[in-house]
């Protein structure tokens, strides 16, 4: 590889760490999450995670919304 494909490489790869870190971010999980979209596999299991799981912020907009506990949006009380 040229040096060029490096440069371009390492400019891709910490574009992609920094907009993943923001998209974790704005959902309310840490920046680091990020970085574990790099990983084989671990990415996808995380992207499947962060689709389906409730939100942190999800839950405090409720709060605010609703009044409500943001534990007892998500469980069953009969």
């Amino acid at each position: 590889m040229t040096p060029k494909d490096w440069i371009t490489l390492a400019t891709s790869t910490i574009f992609a760490f920094l907009v993943f870190g923001k998209i974790s971010a704005k959902a309310g999980y840490p920046r680091w999450y990020g970085i574990l979209m790099a990983l084989p596999f671990v990415n996808l299991a995380m992207l499947v995670w962060f689709a389906y799981t409730p939100w942190p912020i999800e839950s405090k907009l409720m709060h605010l919304e609703l009044g409500v506990s943001p534990d007892s949006l998500w469980r069953y009380e009969p």
